[in-house]
């Protein structure tokens, strides 16, 4: 079967992301990646407007420190990056979804297994907060300092423990300043002191989201890398893998960020109650799905609100790790679907968490403010009979009120990742 340069055409019931060529799936997992900062810019005003901001940076170190660790030894053991030095720890850093390549603009240098430096020539998440902090230099450090301290740490030390990061700078930056936004130092010794795992990494650690195993890559490896076992590429980009190790990758990026959702809400759990944590999930997806859906449907040249427009993009959308989760959609006729969830891991007792916890709630699933943004007429409701453990049917109704969006997603949409544009490497 010939592998798809977008997913433009008719609604494939069976699709799954190996049917894409490489330079869609490289178009993709940038996607996936940058979904990593819009999903943040949906949570952290929303807990801050309810706690204060300091509240805001309790759960970012939360989130980053829960999950980084979990899916950075996933990404290393699905790639084979092999070793506990600087080079396993840059190339982890071009897997991370909270680098997105060129948001994040990266580059990293090492000098030998025991030093390097990494510096951004770009930083999307630096660039959003200066505009809108206006002048004032508090919310710079909080995010480049109070935040990064703490996870930058935390994502070397998940390599190796004995590794740590330092600024040599940092924003606040002089006016006048040019070059690197940041630049740091990373090294490893036997100096540095043990430092003790966070409950919430642990916690994380033993869902079944951070056991799950994707199948192997199947299917011809083009030329492309099979894993990263060799050296260290400094301008690595994602089209340099195989287009079977691509989609599994993007699969696994979704994944990633699941990991970081999960450890939000379960520091939003801990600290304000279930109540709260069920509320802010169901604020949260429908602030971000306006924003990242139309993204998704751009990168895959998915146009148009009828349905089989609305099923094609659910079974892209991040929201839904693939494998994990397993769903399935159907297509009745241009106005009406099905989309339902199989027995998975992520259905698992005990096991949903975040926006997969509100799927559950079969009147309500969380997903449908992601259905109404594709068209505001479509509404979903429970299904009767029928594959699926969960499963809904899907109308356009051309005589319903048009669903409101909601106000919050003015708020992702006026950040600068839900406008950034990607450029098309090298390797595409």
């Amino acid at each position: 079967m010939s592998l798809l340069g977008d997913y433009a055409g008719p609604f494939e019931p069976d699709f799954h992301l190996g049917r894409l060529g490489k330079a869609a799936l490289g178009r993709l997992g940038r996607e996936y990646m940058l979904f990593g900062h819009l999903h943040d810019r949906g949570i952290m005003p929303l807990v801050a407007s309810r706690f204060g901001p300091e509240a805001m940076t309790d759960l970012a170190n939360d989130e980053w420190m829960g999950a980084s660790p979990v899916y950075n030894r996933r990404n290393r053991e699905q790639l084979g990056v092999r070793g506990d030095g600087v080079s396993a720890i840059f190339k982890s850093f071009q897997l991370d979804v909270g680098f997105p390549h060129e948001y994040m603009d990266v580059h990293c240098e090492v000098v030998d297994e025991t030093l390097g430096y990494f510096w951004l020539a770009f930083c999307g998440a630096y660039e959003d907060v200066f505009a809108h902090a206006r002048g004032r230099p508090e919310p710079v450090i909080q995010l480049c300092h109070h935040m990064e301290d703490l996870t930058f740490d935390a994502s070397v030390m998940a390599v190796n423990p004995r590794a740590r990061c330092r600024p040599e700078h940092r924003p606040p930056l002089r006016i006048g300043h040019t070059g690197p936004v940041c630049r740091w130092r990373v090294f490893v010794g036997d100096e540095a002191g043990r430092v003790e795992e966070r409950e919430i990494t642990r916690r994380v650690r033993a869902s079944r989201a951070a056991r799950f195993r994707f199948p192997d890559p199947q299917g011809d490896p083009d030329g492309g890398m099979a894993d990263y076992t060799g050296s260290f590429a400094p301008d690595f980009v994602l089209e340099d893998l195989a287009q079977p190790v691509l989609a599994r990758q993007c699969r696994e990026f979704t994944l990633d960020v699941h990991l970081l959702m999960r450890a939000a809400f379960l520091s939003i759990r801990e600290r304000w109650g279930a109540q709260v944590a069920t509320e802010l999930a169901r604020e949260h997806w429908a602030a971000v799905a306006p924003v990242y859906a139309p993204r998704v449907r751009a990168a895959l040249g998915i146009e148009g609100d009828d349905m089989g427009s609305i099923l094609k993009t659910l079974q892209v959308d991040p929201a839904f790790p693939r494998d994990y989760l397993r769903s399935g959609a159907e297509l009745v006729d241009e106005r009406r679907g099905r989309f339902w969830i199989d027995e998975c891991e992520a259905l698992a007792p005990g096991e949903p968490e975040a926006w997969l916890a509100l799927l559950e709630d079969a009147e309500r699933p969380g997903f449908d403010a992601l259905v109404a943004a594709l068209n505001p007429r479509a509404r979903c409701r429970p299904a009767r009979g029928g594959p699926g453990r969960l499963a809904w049917e899907i109308e356009i109704d051309p005589a319903a009120e048009p669903r409101r969006e909601s106000p919050m997603a003015n708020a992702v949409r006026h950040s600068n990742a839900a406008s950034f544009r990607f450029r098309t490497p090298r390797s595409a």
